[in-house]
């Protein structure tokens, strides 16, 4: 009995051991999936914050650039040097833009600076085409560079400043950041700008708040989201898709990059209703094979082929081998611009690789239209007494933040073309815009 009680003992004991040892085992797997997955974390948040780091440095770098090339342009005589400092300018902006959208920091926050750099890009980018099909600077050429330089100077003076903050270990960026006021400039952009419109008439109408085409619709995953995104694009050519991210500015999306074909696109898919919110082409086009009428015709078929509607061309540029169309939706026969979709069409071989349809998915509804209280022969014996009236039609334009619904009157002052925008209501002259036409391109300012 005694021997039993012994083997039993010795049984207990060993089962003990090895729970022991299970356990011990257990644990050392633990600390070690812990301290892995510590250092994996650590490695995404040094990326992550080597990312921000190099776009904040670049922004600096780039906005001097800006400030420079804008006083160079002042005084420069040699019109091919205008032209490249131009183009020099028209460049660095686009760069400013991509790296300030890589700072970890509220759409709220950035959307001044984005839209002073980006008019100021549009800008030399317009003055450039113009330049190049012969024209000549004017002096109110000459008055919105000076105004560019003055507030491009101010900002990266700003910016320097936030850089040495920075460099001293002041939490600029992140959840640990100061309060926002302290990120000036990039919270506000100092100065007065023009508002530039070369995106075509309103283009630059309201940007922010509720994406209302988006309201409704069901969430997808990041599988439902590549899918969507490569059915969009179209399997015209050898297609890559990447992922590379979540985002959620200006709304929660996720992020691709792209290979298509010859071109190298960044993409986003909203997590609302799995819909692309932007196609960006990161590669460069030399040449050109097909007309503007032909690269129009591409992007409008791209357009109803992705079920977007009826749409009417309102703005047509080229540059660098790149046709931009901006296209309103219509409703009616009303054109409505607060609904817009901007397409790039590569003129080398028609191929769509750029679309930013963040207008028409903040804006697209189906309205209820009123009818108008004057005629379109009364909306056009509205306009300025120098000008002659061609025709009127109706349209809906935004105006801080409302929608109003307005005769588009074209008219003319015998020299160049003009779009007033007279209440259909109330037969205010609301808006009144100058078409200018530069070899390629037209645009209203």
């Amino acid at each position: 009995m005694q021997k039993t009680h012994i083997l039993a003992d010795a049984r207990d004991r060993d089962w003990q051991r090895a729970g022991l040892v299970a356990l011990a085992m257990l644990l050392a797997a633990v600390t070690v999936f812990a301290v892995a997955q510590t250092r994996a974390l650590a490695t995404a948040n040094a990326r992550i914050d080597a990312v921000a780091q190099k776009a904040f440095y670049e922004t600096c770098e780039l906005t001097e650039g800006l400030a420079v090339n804008f006083r160079k342009l002042l005084v420069a005589g040699e019109p091919g040097q205008v032209q490249a400092l131009l183009n020099e300018t028209a460049l660095q902006a686009q760069g400013a833009m991509s790296n300030l959208a890589l700072l970890p920091l509220g759409q709220d926050t950035v959307s001044a600076t984005l839209k002073f750099i980006n008019q100021a890009g549009d800008f030399a980018r317009a003055l450039s085409e113009k330049l190049a099909d012969g024209g000549t600077m004017t002096g109110d050429d000459y008055a919105t560079l000076e105004t560019l330089s003055e507030t491009a100077a101010a900002f990266s003076v700003g910016l320097a400043r936030l850089l040495d903050r920075y460099e001293r270990g002041e939490a600029v960026f992140g959840e640990d950041a100061a309060d926002p006021e302290s990120l000036y400039p990039i919270a506000n952009p100092a100065g007065e700008y023009p508002v530039l419109l070369y995106d075509g008439p309103f283009s630059d109408g309201r940007t922010d708040g509720e994406f209302k085409a988006l309201e409704g619709l069901p969430e997808v995953d990041e599988a439902q989201a590549r899918e969507a995104l490569v059915a969009f694009i179209g399997q015209q050519q050898p297609l890559e898709v990447r992922y590379t991210g979540e985002a959620s500015v200006p709304v929660p999306c996720y992020e691709y990059d792209v290979r298509f074909g010859d071109y190298d696109l960044s993409a986003g898919v909203t997590v609302a209703g799995g819909q692309v919110l932007y196609m960006l082409c990161d590669t460069a086009v030399d040449g050109a094979s097909i007309t503007q009428s032909e690269a129009v015709d591409a992007a409008q078929a791209f357009l109803i082929a992705r079920g977007y509607g009826n749409m009417e061309m309102s703005y047509l540029s080229q540059f660098d081998g790149i046709a931009t169309v901006n296209f309103a939706a219509l409703q009616n026969g009303v054109v409505m611009y607060p609904d817009l979709v901007k397409v790039q069409v590569s003129m080398r071989d028609g191929a769509v690789i750029g679309l930013e349809p963040a207008g028409y998915l903040m804006n697209h509804v189906e309205r209820t239209v009123a009818l108008p209280t004057l005629t379109a022969d009364a909306a056009m014996a509205r306009v300025g007494a120098t000008l002659t009236p061609l025709n009127a039609r109706l349209c809906v334009i935004p105006e801080n933040g409302a929608e109003y619904l307005c005769y588009e009157v074209s008219a003319t002052d015998g020299a160049g073309t003009f779009l007033a925008y007279i209440d259909a209501m109330t037969g205010v002259e609301r808006e009144l815009m100058e078409v200018v036409t530069d070899g390629e391109s037209s645009f209203v300012m």
